[in-house]
């Protein structure tokens, strides 16, 4: 017998991201009620609509889990460290909303709308953080003088390639091999900028 009142949005949520990236975007939502064993009207009581429910369950936020430890750095440690951190943080994230943003799209939804604003669209404010950290390290000395935004879109291309090519060719590597991905780009990038004063 349902329960609502014991299945929280956050419930919902998941349930319906799982449904969503498993069956796509056309699957019904009285399987996402099945499985969560509430009725389909209590699930349109709380999401109104199923796009709404997928908007919900799919839709990047403008502030993505990873932005906080941009903004905090870099700190004093050397560059390869905290870009390291920074890194697998960015690329766990990429590895989740990949596939979401593949299942918005082919129900016609892109993460374009949810913005009021260009400067809000997830890519964009993502370039913007990540250009900021490397001109912060730039002034500190952790990195040689180059434009902030080049070092940004290198990094984040090379971050970002991985993931689409494992969601659209349904081709997965494991996670030691992504590791070792993610190492060897943050090592390329230090070597090409490192500051003058050191060894390439």
């Amino acid at each position: 017998m349902p329960r609502p009142r014991n299945t929280t949005d956050t419930q919902i949520l998941e349930e319906a991201r799982a449904c969503f990236l498993e069956h796509g975007a056309a699957v019904s939502t009285t399987l996402i009620a099945e499985r969560l064993g509430i009725s389909h009207g209590v699930l349109f009581q709380r999401f109104g609509t199923k796009e709404q429910l997928l908007r919900a369950a799919l839709m990047p936020s403008p502030e993505q889990p990873w932005m906080a430890r941009a903004r905090a750095g870099p700190d004093d440690r050397d560059a390869r460290t905290q870009l390291h951190e920074l890194a697998e943080e960015i690329f766990a994230f990429l590895e989740h909303i990949v596939p979401c943003l593949a299942v918005l799209r082919s129900a016609g939804m892109h993460a374009e709308s949810a913005a009021e604003r260009r400067e809000d669209l997830p890519p964009v404010r993502a370039r913007r953080e990540i250009a900021a950290w490397f001109s912060r390290a730039i002034a500190r000395g952790l990195l040689r003088p180059v434009p902030p935004e080049h070092a940004a879109d290198l990094f984040l291309g090379s971050l970002q390639f991985r993931p689409f090519h494992q969601h659209l060719s349904n081709q997965g590597f494991d996670r030691s091999e992504n590791h070792a991905y993610v190492a060897f780009v943050v090592d390329i990038l230090c070597r090409t900028l490192a500051p003058t004063t050191e060894a390439p």
